[in-house]
């Protein structure tokens, strides 16, 4: 190989080597640079998993420490599940009663020897409610509510159930119920007892519910409302303190209940309604229509139709008109009750009222649809609470009559006129008092067809959670 060869080849030589050098320089650092990159990633990775284990860790410790949401809206204490598919609430209502009665001694004379009572009336102390209950939800769609009631404990009855029912809210607008309870006939005994104008009913209603509808009714049937509508229709039986066989203490009958609402949220709202019962299988073939003169400080009652073994069914049915605009309200129900298969054919009855009231303070009355009846008042300015709240103030007047006289069957139960007016301080939403004053007319009462009556007042102290 000559020189010059040499020099050729090894000039080559050299070029490739320095032009390969650069080549295996850049392999080097992107390798390099590649397992960084990969180190950063599983890094980043590590981070990740960290902040989900502690992201989990919070949410965990967070969600048990919201199991159960507690709140103690106006008292009354309710315990949820975080999920809402459950709750657990007490409730509470004490109603003291204390009343007096003003009779003439010739009225007593003829009241103890109409109605064969030993004494005439005589004021007292009474606690006309005194109630402890728990209720909620359970599955989100069912309801459940138990309550005792242990007023009048001592003297008229016992300690008792007062209400023991299950319900299905499942499908809107429907309300089924099963159990134990008081079902929705008539206006007023669809009002709450809380929220009731006068200190106790009138009497046309305490009567129309007498036969299918009275306290713990073992009850199957449900109501359905839209905005505007209102109904309901049950099947009841005797109460739930009722003991014995079905053919002596128990009953049968279908209760209903159509109400239509023209504005039940804002503005002018009237009501229009109408209320039934049929009885079909009376206990003992026997009912009975009495009332006390709308106030049980006094046991004693005036009017009083007795049809003891004798009775085939009892029919009650009648109409129910109201309307309220703001701080006013006016509503009144008519009622008839017939008795069939009695001796001598079938007795027919009837009774009505008509009251007014209104909110001096201003605040507005409320409806509510899903049971077509009244809430009570909400003062805007409550007393108490560290505040010089006045409360809410109302005045009210009721003239109620019933008829339980038949001259076609001899039947002398009495005809009964009650006027009552009365001025209800709201001093917050657990705390009212009520003040009633009373003038009670009877006549054709008993065979001798007497005559009597007296002046009453009565103040109830209300307390309600």
């Amino acid at each position: 190989m000559t020189l010059k060869n040499i020099l050729l080849a090894g000039t080559a030589l050299g070029a490739a080597v320095f032009m390969t050098a650069p080549a295996f320089a850049a392999s080097n650092t992107q390798a390099e640079l590649d397992a960084l990159k990969a180190q950063i990633e599983a890094l980043q990775r590590k981070v990740d998993d960290v902040q989900i284990q502690h992201g989990n860790a919070i949410k965990s410790l967070e969600e048990r420490k919201s199991d159960v949401e507690v709140s103690l809206k106006d008292g009354r204490p309710v315990f949820k599940s975080a999920d809402g598919n459950f709750t657990f609430g007490i409730t509470g209502r004490a109603h003291l009663d204390v009343g007096g009665y003003d009779m003439s001694d010739s009225d007593e004379a003829n009241m103890i020897a109409a109605t064969g009572n030993p004494d005439g009336l005589r004021g007292n102390a009474n606690f006309r409610r005194l109630r402890l209950g728990f209720n909620g939800t359970f599955a989100k769609d069912f309801g459940y509510n138990i309550e005792f009631n242990f007023g009048d404990s001592g003297t008229e009855s016992d300690a008792r159930i007062y209400e023991a029912l299950l319900t299905y809210k499942g499908i809107e607008g429907v309300n089924l119920v099963l159990g134990a309870t008081k079902p929705k006939m008539t206006l007023d005994d669809s009002t709450s007892s809380n929220d009731i104008t006068f200190i106790e009913r009138a009497t046309a209603v305490n009567l129309a519910i007498t036969p299918a509808a009275g306290e713990a009714r073992m009850t199957a049937g449900g109501t359905f409302n839209t905005d505007n509508f209102f109904g309901a229709t049950y099947y009841t039986a005797g109460s739930a303190a009722s003991g014995g066989g079905l053919d002596d203490y128990d009953s049968s009958n279908v209760v209903g209940r159509l109400a239509y609402a023209t504005s039940p949220k804002e503005g002018l709202n009237v009501h229009i309604g109408a209320s039934a019962s049929h009885s079909f299988n009376l206990p003992g073939d026997s009912v009975r229509f009495r009332d006390r003169p709308e106030l049980r400080v006094d046991a004693d009652r005036y009017i009083d139709a007795n049809f003891a073994g004798a009775a085939d069914t009892a029919t009650v049915y009648g109409p129910e008109l109201a309307f309220n605009y703001g701080p006013f309200r006016a509503q009144g129900e008519y009622y008839r009750y017939e008795v069939d298969g009695i001796a001598g054919g079938s007795a027919d009855m009837d009774a009505w009222y008509l009251q007014a009231s209104w909110i001096l303070t201003g605040e507005s009355y409320k409806y509510d649809i899903k049971k077509a009846a009244y809430s009570g008042v909400k003062p805007d300015n409550p007393f108490g609470f560290g505040g010089g709240g006045a409360g809410a103030w109302e005045v009210a007047a009721r003239y109620s009559h019933a008829n339980l006289n038949d001259t076609s069957i001899g039947l002398n139960g009495g005809e009964q006129d009650i006027i009552t007016v009365g001025l209800n301080w709201y001093a917050n939403n657990n705390l009212r008092f009520m003040l009633n004053y009373l003038d009670v007319d009877v006549e054709d009462r008993g065979a001798a067809q007497l005559d009597f009556g007296h002046q009453a007042l009565a103040l109830r102290t209300q307390f309600a959670f």
